[in-house]
C-alpha cells in the first residue's frame, strides 16, 4: 500500500527532479533543415519540462565539424553532464573514444552504433563505461510499411510494376535499415519490377533530377512508372515535381510514399499527391531528454536505456485528423514528464504524442 500511495502522490504532484542537468546535443544537420529542426524543437520542449539546460550545436552535415564540436565541448573546464550524439557516417567508435577519455556520459540518438561496430563497442556500459544509452526508431519496419502501402494501393497490371526506389544514403544505420525494410518487401513481390535503387543524399533537387532521368529511360522503353518509394519527404517531393513536369499525375498515374511527417509532406498527402508520409521519429529528441532525466534520477539503469521505438504512417484519413496539429506544432503544449518511466514504463508512440497535442489547451 505504501508503494501504491507513493506512486499516486507522484502522479498528482508537480514534477520534482534530483538536480538540474546540463545537456549538449550536437545536431548533425543544418540549422533551418526541416527534419533536424523538428528534432531540436521536440528536444527543447521536453528539456523545458524536465529541468534540463539544453545546448544545441549544428555540425552542418560535416563529420569533421561534428568531431571538432565534440572535442571542443569535452575540452571545456565544465563539460555538460550528458552529450547527445548521432552516429552519422559510422563514426561512433571515434566519438566514444573521445567521451571515454574525458569521462562525459553520452547517449546516441537516431543512429546508434551499427551491427558491425557493436562487435567493438558491445552494449551500452560494456566496453565504454560512459556510453549510457541509445534511442533509435524502427527504421526497418517503417521502410517495409511504406513498401507494403505502395503494393496495397497499386493498380492491377498485366505486367510487373515499374518501380523506382530513391534512397537517402547507404552509410547511416538508420538509412541502411530503412532501405532494408523496403527491399525485404519489394524484392519478394512478383508484381514488382524494381528498376533502380538511386541515392538522392536526402536532397529534393537531386531526387528531382534522378527521377527525371528514370522517366526518360522509361520513355525510351515505351513504358510508364507505377511506384516510387522515397526515403524521406524532400526526396518524395522532388520525385513528385519531376513526375508533374513530365505530365504525370502523382497519386493517380504514379504512387509515391515518403517519410518525415514534415508540413510539406502532410500538404502533399492532403492534396492526394503523396500516398502517405511515415515518421514521428523527430520525437526522438524529446524521448532522449526523458531518458536522460530518468538516468540522472536513477529511475532507470544503463541496462534499460537501449530503446527502439515505433514510427507510424499518416495517410489521407490520418492527415484529415492530425494534419492541423502537424502544420505548425507547438510541442511546448505537451508535458513530456508524463512520458517518464515511472508512469507505467516507456510508451514512445508518436501517435500518443499527437493525441496529447490535440487534447492540450491552446
Amino acid at each position: 500500500m505504501r508503494v501504491l500511495a507513493t506512486c499516486l502522490l507522484c502522479l498528482m504532484s508537480p514534477a520534482v527532479f534530483a538536480a538540474s542537468l546540463n545537456v549538449t546535443f550536437i545536431n548533425p544537420g543544418y540549422q533551418g533543415e526541416r527534419f533536424w529542426d523538428m528534432v531540436s524543437s521536440t528536444m527543447q520542449a521536453a528539456a523545458d519540462d524536465l529541468d534540463i539546460e539544453l545546448e544545441i550545436l549544428f555540425a552542418e552535415r560535416d563529420r569533421h565539424l561534428m568531431q571538432s564540436l565534440a572535442a571542443r565541448v569535452l575540452e571545456r573546464k565544465r563539460p555538460p553532464d550528458y552529450l547527445v550524439l548521432v552516429n552519422e557516417e559510422q563514426h561512433a567508435v571515434e566519438l566514444l573514444e573521445q567521451v571515454e577519455q574525458r569521462g562525459v556520459d553520452v547517449l546516441f540518438l537516431l543512429n546508434g552504433p551499427s551491427a558491425e561496430q557493436r562487435q567493438h563497442t558491445g552494449i551500452p556500459g560494456e566496453h565504454y563505461r560512459h556510453w549510457v544509452g541509445v534511442i533509435e526508431p524502427d527504421n526497418f519496419a517503417a521502410g517495409a510499411r511504406m513498401a507494403r502501402a505502395l503494393l496495397a494501393a497499386a493498380p492491377e497490371r498485366p505486367r510487373p510494376l515499374p518501380t523506382l526506389a530513391l534512397l537517402g544514403d547507404t552509410l547511416t544505420p538508420a538509412s541502411i535499415n530503412r532501405n532494408g525494410g523496403m527491399l525485404d518487401v519489394l524484392i519478394e513481390d512478383p508484381r514488382v519490377r524494381l528498376d533502380r535503387l538511386l541515392t538522392a543524399h536526402w536532397n529534393q533537387e537531386e531526387a528531382r533530377a534522378l527521377t527525371a532521368g528514370y522517366l526518360r529511360w522509361l520513355v525510351r522503353r515505351n513504358e510508364t512508372p507505377a511506384l516510387i518509394w522515397a526515403a524521406n519527404d524532400p526526396i518524395a517531393i522532388g520525385a513528385i515535381e519531376a513526375l508533374q513536369h513530365a505530365g504525370f499525375a502523382p497519386g493517380d498515374d504514379v504512387l509515391v510514399v515518403g517519410l518525415n511527417w514534415s508540413p510539406e509532406g502532410i500538404q502533399r498527402v492532403a492534396r492526394g499527391e503523396l500516398l502517405l508520409t511515415d515518421g514521428g521519429h523527430f520525437l526522438a529528441g524529446a524521448w532522449a531528454m526523458v531518458m536522460l532525466r530518468d538516468l540522472a534520477d536513477a529511475t532507470i539503469e544503463v541496462a534499460d536505456a537501449s530503446i527502439r521505438f515505433p514510427m507510424a504512417a499518416l495517410d489521407a484519413r490520418d492527415v484529415a485528423l492530425y494534419g492541423e496539429q502537424l502544420a505548425s506544432p507547438d510541442w511546448s503544449r505537451i508535458d513530456f514528464s508524463r512520458f517518464r518511466y515511472a508512469n507505467a514504463g516507456y510508451d514512445f508512440s508518436p501517435l500518443r504524442a499527437l493525441e496529447m497535442l490535440m487534447e492540450a489547451p491552446q
